[in-house]
């Protein structure tokens, strides 16, 4: 998938909307656990500066290329560990941390960073998925959902991250410091044929990951037949008049006492 596709597929727009009515013009904004950096991009039209930070450099190319295409000279992103950030007190307007906090295993001494480097008054908004609201339909549904339960108990055998992180956002932001703290659940859909088509396109893509094939055969969980058997299910999927899904995000705001 192209950077210019990844802007429109996973968006400032759609993925940062409940932050961005906290945003001014003249904001300094940290985008933390920025990934490849297509919702830093998108939140640049919205304020002073913004920074993405992430632990691969590498990550960053595409988006760094775009910036330079586009004429974007108000982003800008560093490697780094949300744990330690490279930053002075009371830096930044704002920060967002998208799909990020579910990977850590200390996501309150994560947002205590981050409250060190926000100005007092400074709002951070936080992202995660639940799992617990996967709401799936179309051909095949079973095969479908053993590829979440397969995922799932991955990511918890593995410690790659916890798949419930979301409905804990409002006690991991009232611990790090923050008040005023506001949690909401929304969901994001997949229910045209261009977004299904991409859903389905990039779980079938997930079925070729040697990480998940090597993690089931060791847990004893699936096999690679069983991934190949997904990965079919997940393209006849994403062709189908009947596929919809939908994933519950959970999300809150905080801000940083003025005091």
């Amino acid at each position: 998938m192209s950077f210019e596709d990844l802007l429109i597929s996973r968006s400032a727009a759609v993925y940062a909307d409940f932050l961005q009515p906290h945003l001014t013009a003249g904001d300094a904004v940290l985008d933390v656990g920025c990934g490849t950096g297509s919702i830093t991009v998108g939140l640049a039209s919205r304020v002073d500066r913004v920074i993405g930070v992430d632990l691969d450099d590498a990550e960053f190319v595409d988006a760094r290329a775009h910036a330079r295409r586009s004429g974007i000279d108000n982003v800008e992103f560093r490697a780094g560990s949300v744990y330690t950030l490279d930053f002075p007190d009371r830096r930044f307007d704002a920060c967002l941390a998208h799909s990020m906090l579910e990977t850590l295993d200390r996501p309150v001494d994560a947002m205590r960073e981050v409250h060190r480097v926000l100005k007092p008054g400074g709002v951070v908004g936080v992202a995660s998925v639940e799992y617990g609201g996967l709401i799936l339909s179309g051909p095949d549904e079973p095969v479908l959902r053993r590829f979440y339960d397969l995922r799932t108990r991955l990511w918890l055998h593995e410690g790659v991250a916890d798949p419930y992180r979301g409905r804990t956002l409002r006690g991991v932001l009232t611990s790090a410091g923050f008040e005023r703290v506001d949690a909401t659940t929304t969901s994001i859909c997949y229910g045209t044929d261009a977004a299904v088509r991409a859903f389905g396109l990039d779980r079938a893509e997930d079925c070729r990951d040697e990480w998940y094939a090597e993690g089931a055969e060791r847990l004893g969980i699936g096999t690679g037949e069983d991934l190949r058997v997904m990965e079919q299910a997940w393209l006849a999927w994403s062709e189908s008049p009947d596929a919809y899904a939908a994933f519950a995000w959970c999300r809150a705001i905080g801000f940083k006492p003025v005091r």
